[in-house]
Parts: C-alpha cells; sequence; structure tokens
C-alpha cells in the first residue's frame, strides 16, 4: 500500500511516522530540503523535494500506484489544486485536503463544497476542534471523548481518583456485568504507557481510564466516577479566532450564557457585530485581576482556544485557581500535548491530532470501517467488519482468542449497541468496536480474515 503525504509539517510528520511503523510505503513531498534531510534520517520513507501542486511531481511521486494522497500544506489553494492534479492522473486514488479557510463553506454543504473540488473528504481543523470541544462539554472532567459510529459509542477518558473503592482491585471485580452495568474498560494510560486491560488487571490511582458507554448509559460514567452531572450553563472562552468565534456561536444556539476575550481591539469589533449574545471582552485572559473581575471563578468551563500554547495552559491554570469548575485547553504543539496532563489540566484540544485522526479513517480498505487515535496516537479505537467466512462468526468472545494487545469494547449490530460480555456471540456481519496497540493492527485484520 502506498500513501503520498504533501507538507512535511507536524501532521505531515506525525501521519508519515505512524503509517511508516506499519510498514505502509509513505512518499512525502515539500518544498523545504532541510527539513526532508531531517525527516529522512529519523522516518523510513521516500522524499521528493519539490512544490506540491506540480503533475510531474505526483507522477514521479507514483500517484496511480497510491491509494490514497494527503495534501497538508500550509496553503489552502496549494493543497486543493495538487488534490485536483491528483484526480486527474489517478481517479480513484482517496484525497484529503486540509483547509484552514472557513470562507470556502458560505452558502454551501461540506459535500457540495468536497464534490466540486473533486475531494473525498476535507480536512476542517476548526470544525473538528469546535466538535470535540462540544463533546469535552458533555461530560465534564473528561480528558478524552471519542465518538464511534456516528456517536452511538463514546470512548470517554477520566482520571481515576487516587481514593477511589476499586484501586487495588482485579478489574473483575471494578465493574460487575449484573444489575445492568453497561461500561467496559476498554483502555489504560498509566505514567503515559497503554494497557490493554483483561480481567486480573488491578487498577491504580490516577490511572486515565477509557471506559465504553453508549449516550444513553453516560450517567453512569459519572456516578462510577462521582462526577456531578449537570449541564454547563456559564461558559468563558479565551480567544476570538475562528476557533473561538465558531464555538461561540455553536453555544449561542444552546442558549448559554457565554464571555468571550479577545485582545486585539478590531477583533473585537468584529466579534461583537457578528455574534449576538455572546459578551465579548477586550483584555488579556492570563491578567489574573481581568478574570477575577468578569467572574470567570463563577463559570462552569473556562476554554482556551488561543493560538498561543503556554497563554492557553495559562489561563487555564489561573481559572481553576479563581474556581472555575472545569477548563478546556487547546494545543496546538504534539510536544505539548503530554505536559497539559503532567500539569494537571485533563481536557485538551488539538487540530493536529484530530487531523491526524480524520486523516487515518481512510488509509485502510476492506473490513476497516472506521478509524480514531487515543491519546499519545500508541492505541487506536476502529470499527471492523465480520466477514460471513470469518472463524470468529457464530463464537462467544471468551472463544475469540484476540491479540493480547486488543479488546472488543462493543459490538454494532444494525441499530444495536451491545457492550459485550464474555459470554457474547459475535455473527457475521457485526461491525466490532476494538481498541488495539497500533502496532497490533494487522495481527487483528489477519485474525479477522481467518477461515
Amino acid at each position: 500500500m502506498k500513501v503520498i503525504v504533501a507538507g512535511a509539517g507536524e501532521v505531515g510528520y506525525n501521519i508519515s511516522e505512524k503509517l511508516s511503523k506499519e510498514k505502509i510505503d509513505i512518499v512525502l513531498i515539500d518544498k523545504d530540503p532541510l527539513r526532508l534531510t531531517a525527516i529522512a534520517d529519523t522516518l523510513d520513507v521516500q522524499t521528493i523535494v519539490s512544490p506540491v501542486a506540480r503533475p510531474e511531481m505526483l507522477l514521479e511521486a507514483g500517484i496511480r500506484d497510491a491509494v490514497l494522497f494527503v495534501a497538508v500544506t500550509g496553503s489552502d489553494s496549494d493543497n486543493i489544486l495538487a488534490c485536483r492534479y491528483s484526480q486527474i492522473l489517478a481517479p480513484e486514488v482517496r484525497r484529503l485536503a486540509r483547509v484552514r479557510d472557513a470562507s470556502i463553506y458560505q452558502g454551501l454543504s461540506r459535500e457540495e463544497v468536497q464534490e466540486s473540488l473533486g475531494l473525498t473528504y476535507i480536512i476542517d481543523p476548526t470544525t473538528l476542534v469546535v466538535d470535540t470541544i462540544i463533546d469535552f462539554m458533555a461530560i465534564p472532567g473528561a480528558g478524552d471523548v471519542i465518538d464511534v459510529s456516528g456517536g452511538r459509542l463514546k470512548l470517554v477518558g477520566l482520571r481515576l481518583g487516587r481514593n477511589h473503592p476499586i484501586v487495588g482491585v482485579p478489574l473483575s471485580q471494578s465493574l460487575p456485568r449484573d444489575g445492568g452495568n453497561r461500561l467496559l474498560i476498554a483502555a489504560i494510560y498509566r505514567h503515559h504507557e497503554l494497557l490493554i486491560p483483561n480481567g486480573q488487571t488491578v487498577l491504580k490511582g490516577h490511572d486515565l481510564l477509557y471506559l465504553a458507554a453508549t449516550p444513553d448509559h453516560l450517567p453512569d460514567v459519572s456516578r462510577f466516577f462521582d462526577i456531578e452531572w449537570t449541564p454547563p450553563r456559564s461558559i468563558f472562552i479565551m480567544g476570538g479566532g475562528e476557533v473561538g468565534l465558531h464555538l461561540a456561536k455553536r453555544l449561542e444556539l444552546q442558549d448559554l450564557s457565554v464571555k468571550l476575550v479577545e485582545q486585539n481591539q478590531d477583533r473585537c469589533t468584529f466579534l461583537s457585530q457578528v455574534l449576538t449574545s455572546t459578551i465579548v471582552i477586550k483584555g488579556d485572559a492570563t491578567d489574573q485581576n481581568l478574570l477575577e473581575e468578569e467572574g470567570v471563578g463563577e463559570c462552569d468551563i473556562f476554554i482556551a482556544v488561543g493560538t498561543d500554547d503556554e497563554k492557553n495552559m495559562i489561563s487555564c491554570l489561573l481559572a481553576r485557581r479563581l474556581g472555575a469548575k472545569n477548563t478546556i485547553t487547546r494545543v496546538n504543539r504534539f510536544s505539548y500535548v503530554p505536559l497539559v496532563s503532567a500539569i494537571g489540566l485533563e481536557a485538551l484540544v488539538s487540530a493536529r491530532v484530530a487531523a491526524v485522526s480524520a486523516i487515518l479513517k481512510y488509509v485502510r480498505k476492506g473490513l476497516v470501517v472506521s478509524v480514531a487515535t487515543l491519546q499519545n496516537e500508541e492505541a487506536e479505537i476502529i470499527e471492523i467488519e465480520v466477514p460471513p467466512e470469518s472463524r470468529l462468526a457464530g463464537k462467544l468472545i471468551q472463544e475469540a482468542k484476540f491479540p493480547e494487545s486488543a479488546i472488543i469494547a462493543a459490538l454494532l449490530r444494525g441499530e444495536e449497541v451491545i457492550i459485550p460480555r464474555g459470554n457474547t456471540t459475535i455473527m457475521a456481519g457485526d461491525i466490532l468496536a476494538v481498541v488495539s496497540k497500533s502496532e497490533s493492527i494487522h495481527l487483528l485484520e489477519k485474525t479477522m480474515r481467518e477461515k
């Protein structure tokens, strides 16, 4: 399998790194020779120094042998044009382009824009981040929220308190499956190390647990973690850029009390004109006096979505210190992702991490329906279909002999979502939502195809 990636920035590098580890042939194109030289020293990828929007370059890269072309340069126009050339040269190749300019959608739906530009999918960082924030707001205190099967299943990451009653208890005794309990712990992060649990796994304080649950059973998640389950009413946003603007618009539709802090006077004037009920405040959200004056300590959620990672983290720490019930932090640099949780800010969003997850959905073919990544991308949750001839069809989960580094989080059977037990039967046509370590995906696919 060959994947061509145009653009060697953080997203291009990270998707190339991930796929090269899975023995996928990667061709990475960028006009910066020094950047490509440094990457070639660390990754097993082919590199081409060239502007990306050139037909001869695409032919040299082997576009007609590729299954996917991903354009993630810093230029929207280059990304779109490169995808258009790839469509002409190789119509069967799936084409993904990152487009940051939200004005491209004015008066048109996403589907209309994608079709008119000849794209399989538009990677829209602003929408990805705002959608993630809205998911976080539904589950206060969550460190991660992943939608599976269009939201029919939620994978919720929450930190286990050091004094929680199940600390030191084997997993088989932690979530008894009687009494209507419909939760399953699908993954554990402990000191940034991923564990795929089994019945003998003993939970420890400060573990980050990923629980699989249907939306109807999210209150069970809150009770399990002793979280006060009350819908947020008062929201404080730091940063009036595109993310802050679109987030405020979404929140206004929910009839919430929203305040937005922005430093630039011209931007404040613009925001005041386009937003209806949001209170726009000119100022610096790292100014403690300003936060106190505006009552940040009384807000339900403080959301920092500025373009400066350090200011986002500082403002969230200040907001927590002043009494904000929950915070959500936007982080742009991959290297800062582990730092955020280390300083106690669990809920983070990253356009670049979200973009990598979105791209992965289009890499694999065949039985795999969808893919999303967990935390530092050591693990994925994939939706994979059970073919009629698979040896798994008709077997109990406890007999399935899955790879030890994978666990079935749910079975999607028609409109039904089943949180499984060991005696749950796998049926042909089921779509399994499986959490797996990334390096074991090929073993999982092999298991599904075995007859």
